[in-house]
């Protein structure tokens, strides 16, 4: 769900879909095309070395602290199924797009300043930039807070929880949890549990954003296919460990809840709206196992299908009886 809110988020996520985005079917190659001609345009050239790494903490960091929410509830603006999902009703549409479009306009003063300081940007920049962008993430909330009540903004939040997968996501926040109804003390036990596995998801998202900066060295899209083929097994390879410890988190996360908040999220998974995009198949759980129209739930590894009674419901194909064709 990559969200175009303010000028820095639309480079960001032009960058990840250019360099991430390793499966290519026509339509995705064309939007990453133009994506990474957006993003050249926007720096007048070269996307500059570290620009990835900036983005890209700016952004997880932000969502880890609550953003996602408010990455949906920007997105109901222009979306019909997400406003009748958290029941915004049409003077709240309006209100979400005029902030929508205020962002955007400050956004738009914005960005030259840091255009302007990425492409000066020594590593030594690096984390002041960072923090200055987290503050612009910052102004977004504090003024969607003045637009959306906390009632849609709780809707909100189990939206993201649905769409990102629940407890298992590789992205699962505290502000996420908010939406199991945690104790004081079930909040207290799930911070010492994040701070746990803080190191693994901070040298996973730092190997990950190298990865991004190495395909954006090599060309984006323009690389050559051997360079794509080893961008492709290395991100292949990151993109397993990433689910193992997002599986891992959700793991620490569950001892401490009780049945019937675990129960919630299983309900949550296994009602996901249809509009939202398929869980990613390391995510994919008996509780949010998804029936999409016109595709068969089998899936290669499965074996064959068992369809005896579909057969025994199918009328056959009217034939003669062998005795009449012997005496023809």
């Amino acid at each position: 769900m990559y969200r175009k809110f303010i000028a820095g988020i639309i480079t960001a996520a032009l960058l990840f879909h250019t360099a991430v985005s390793f499966s290519q079917p026509p339509r995705q190659r064309e939007r990453q095309i133009e994506g990474q001609r957006r993003a050249e345009a926007l720096f007048g050239g070269k996307v500059p070395a570290g620009t990835a790494t900036v983005f890209g903490r700016s952004m997880i960091e932000s969502v880890h602290g609550g953003f996602g929410s408010y990455i949906i509830l920007l997105e109901a603006a222009s979306n019909e199924k997400i406003r009748a999902e958290l029941g915004i009703s049409e003077e709240q549409a309006n209100s979400l797009k005029n902030a929508r479009d205020g962002i955007r306009v400050q956004a738009l003063m914005t960005a030259p300043k840091y255009v302007e300081r990425l492409k000066k940007m020594t590593p030594d920049d690096q984390q002041p930039i960072q923090q200055d962008m987290m503050k612009e993430f910052k102004k977004v909330s504090e003024f969607m807070d003045t637009v959306v009540p906390e009632e849609q903004k709780n809707k909100s939040r189990t939206l993201f929880f649905q769409a990102v997968g629940g407890l298992d996501s590789p992205i699962t926040s505290p502000d996420m949890l908010n939406v199991l109804n945690l104790s004081e003390e079930q909040k207290k036990k799930a911070e010492a549990a994040f701070k746990d596995m803080e190191a693994e998801r901070v040298a996973q998202m730092e190997e990950g954003l190298k990865l991004i900066e190495k395909a954006i060295e090599k060309g984006g899209v323009n690389m050559s296919d051997e360079d794509r083929q080893a961008i492709e097994n290395e991100g292949k390879a990151l993109e397993a460990r990433i689910f193992a410890t997002g599986k891992k988190i959700g793991e620490k996360l569950r001892t401490f809840l009780t049945e019937e908040q675990k129960a919630m999220e299983k309900k949550l998974l296994a009602n996901r709206p249809d509009f939202l995009p398929r869980l990613p198949g390391p995510m994919r759980g008996d509780y949010s196992r998804e029936y999409i129209p016109g595709l068969e739930s089998w899936s290669p590894g499965q074996g064959a299908p068992d369809n005896t009674e579909e057969k025994k419901r199918r009328r056959p194909f009217p034939q003669k009886d062998p005795k009449e064709s012997k005496e023809d």
